[in-house]
């Protein structure tokens, strides 16, 4: 996977580095894995790269043990037609729950920007969004040896999901077409902004003695 066979524009704070594709890239959950971002953009640090396309993840490529036993039967257990896909990575502590956490604070912002965007309540479930019952979007947090990992998909459109789970997309929920670039370019804006916040307010706190 090469760094210069994408279109992509990059976002670089002291501390994360977020990175916007201009192509469509589908995710399959192979993305996941460790130094995924360094290996397609040469970022040697930690980052988000958020991108459109299909998600499909067989349950070979699943994380979330539970997820696994429960849907054993379904050959492509996660699936959408057309997503908003965020990939994150941390290095200084891939302690899972350091990550989680992360995973939350990601999941809160995308609530947020899209509840802004949209003028609509989003319902907030653990690490899951839903709007009038209806499932918006899956989010997993793992661990490798060097770093934590992320991965949130939001349904542009309910096509494609799953056949057992009651699924919801943007565009049925009132956002048009010309909004999703900036949803998705404002996530990765707030996701980075908060990152290079927390990591400034370390380095000026003194310690308890």
């Amino acid at each position: 996977m090469e760094s210069n066979s994408f279109d992509y524009n990059k976002l670089d704070f002291n501390s994360i580095c977020g990175i916007k594709l201009n192509d469509k890239m589908d995710y399959t959950g192979v993305e996941i894995e460790p130094l995924w971002a360094f290996k397609a953009f040469d970022v040697q640090k930690d980052s988000i790269v958020g991108f459109i396309g299909a998600m499909e993840v067989k349950i070979a490529n699943m994380k979330d043990l539970k997820d696994v036993k429960e849907e054993a039967e379904y050959e492509v257990p996660i699936s959408s037609k057309r997503a908003i896909n965020f990939i994150v990575e941390h290095f200084d502590n891939n302690d899972l729950k350091t990550t989680y956490l992360r995973q939350r604070m990601l999941v809160n912002i995308v609530k947020e920007v899209i509840e802004l965007k949209a003028g609509i309540k989003i319902l907030k479930t653990g690490d899951d969004l839903y709007y009038n019952g209806k499932k918006l979007s899956v989010c997993i947090a793992c661990k490798g040896i060097t770093s934590g990992k992320i991965h949130l998909g939001i349904n542009i459109t309910s096509e494609g999901t799953p056949e057992h789970v009651s699924a919801i997309g943007l565009l049925e929920m009132g956002v048009s077409e010309s909004d999703l670039t900036d949803i998705l370019e404002s996530i990765l804006t707030e996701y980075c902004t908060e990152i290079d916040k927390i990591e400034r307010d370390i380095r000026k706190t003194l310690p308890l003695i």
